[in-house]
């Protein structure tokens, strides 16, 4: 079931407050892209979205007044905690109710005159940077407003939790997991109204999001596995494992949904590289993968939510207790299967073949765009990219398998956490070599742009890192 539908003002508060600050980091980078580009379809989708993220400040402020009598009844939960969050709260959406009313005048004015003002794309990316500012204290708010429902949060005290992982993991995961689920409701109606409006630029920046949002969900993935031995080794206080396998089992599934956009969406801008041009049925059926995806994410959200937060479960939310809190769901069982030899070693055998994929292209790629081979353009040495990709997904299935297979000793491990964000730069740089047009422009005997050079020196330590970080694991 999927639960679109809030059935509480607690639930709506949790659905809607993570998008003006998550949301405005995205929509800031979008505007400034449409500004670059000068593409006046973009800007006006910007301008809208602004306006939406001011629109979206009054239920996000009223269903969070009407979730204090839910919550001010908890033993846990001070009158002094409630009033923090809701102060630093007013105060960080008062920059965003600004921002959404310049840029929905601007909006409107334009569409009577056919043109945005100059002036006006200034003062609305001057209102969104002021309020770009004012995240720090969003992120200041949400912080006092997790630590209303999440009481690992609340103490130093419980950063261990008496046991060998730390609640450090719950904290960043915290952080993380609100990111790539509003970036891919971004990227999703960017891509959208792309493709409504057959905008070129558009079309290129929502496939582009779609394959960050994929980079920025196995970190994301991976710190929600490792807070599960947090919260369950030894068992904290109110936390069910059985609510926790049941997010687990949805978060694995988004896992591989969103590898499957991301890699179809890159290999769509691969494609148009050479061709110069998009396929159809291509950018549709990314659409379809898109939404699939979106949806099995809403569920895993609110299986995530229901966790920590008994004021959103309805009587149709059963919570499983005893033997029926592993037994009920199937990622204990992958745990149990993969931890046999007999598949753990070709899963392994696979992982590695799929760091050699992706090295071994990296290098060849990198060292082009660095001088190296110069007798031959950069696009020869671009059609070897599909091969790092394929190796990146190879590496996704096997690594997150195993990974599951033996959550607290690789999240325990030094060099995990290190290699896991140079994953993200890994991909988020390769992303701009395989879409940077001035750098398709290098022919042979010519060199790469600086900007492309020092980005490749990005790609190449980030993935050396990953792959030493990799093999250090058995022996750290």
């Amino acid at each position: 079931m999927l639960h679109w539908i809030p059935a509480s003002s607690s639930h709506l508060h949790i659905l809607v407050s993570v998008f003006p600050s998550v949301g405005l980091a995205f929509l800031l980078v979008l505007f400034v892209t449409a500004l670059m580009n000068d593409n006046e379809s973009m800007k006006r989708l910007c301008l809208f979205l602004f306006a939406g993220l001011g629109v979206l400040v009054i239920p996000t402020y009223l269903s969070g007044v009407a979730s204090i009598a839910a919550v001010v009844q908890k033993p846990d939960v001070s009158q002094a905690m409630i009033d923090a969050h809701y102060s630093w709260g007013l105060i960080a959406i008062s920059g965003l109710v600004l921002t959404g009313v310049a840029a929905g005048v601007e909006w409107l004015r334009s569409r009577g005159t056919g043109r945005i003002s100059a002036s006006m794309n200034n003062i609305v990316l001057l209102l969104g940077a002021a309020t770009a500012g004012l995240m720090v204290m969003m992120v200041f708010a949400g912080h006092l407003g997790w630590e209303i429902s999440h009481r690992e949060l609340q103490s130093n005290a419980h950063m261990t939790n008496g046991g060998g992982s730390s609640q450090r993991w719950s904290h960043v995961h915290m952080m993380l997991n609100h990111t790539p689920t509003v970036g891919f409701v971004f990227a999703l109606v960017v891509y959208g109204f792309a493709l409504f409006t057959d905008n070129l630029l558009m079309k290129r920046v929502g496939l582009a999001m779609f394959v960050i949002c994929a980079a920025l969900i196995v970190p994301t993935y991976v710190t929600g596995a490792a807070s599960m031995w947090a919260l369950t080794d030894p068992p904290f206080p109110g936390i069910s494992k059985g609510l926790i396998n049941a997010h687990r089992d949805f978060a694995l599934i988004t896992l591989f949904g969103m590898a499957f956009t991301g890699t179809a969406a890159w290999l769509e801008l691969w494609k148009f590289r050479h061709r110069g041009s998009f396929n159809k049925n291509a950018l549709n059926l990314i659409l379809v993968f898109a939404v699939i995806t979106l949806a099995i994410m809403a569920e895993t959200g609110h299986r995530g939510g229901m966790i920590n937060h008994p004021e959103i479960r309805t009587v149709a939310d059963i919570v499983p207790t005893g033997e029926d809190q592993d037994s009920a769901y199937w990622t204990p069982a992958i745990e149990i299967l993969i931890n046999n030899v007999i598949w753990f070693v070709p899963w392994q055998t696979l992982h590695f073949f799929g760091y050699s994929l992706i090295f071994g292209t990296v290098l060849a790629v990198t060292l082009r765009v660095l001088g190296f081979w110069k007798s031959v353009p950069f696009s020869a040495v671009h059609r070897f990219l599909p091969i790092a990709v394929f190796g990146v997904l190879m590496n996704v299935f096997s690594g997150m398998l195993m990974f599951l297979a033996d959550t607290y000793r690789y999240a325990n491990n030094t060099p995990f956490a290190p290699k896991m964000s140079m994953i993200v730069l890994g991909v988020t740089g390769a992303l701009y070599l395989s879409m940077s047009d001035r750098l398709a422009k290098v022919k042979a005997g010519e060199d790469a742009p600086m900007i492309s050079k020092a980005i490749a020196v990005l790609v190449l330590v980030a993935w050396t890192g990953v792959v030493a970080g990799g093999r250090l694991l058995p022996y750290l």
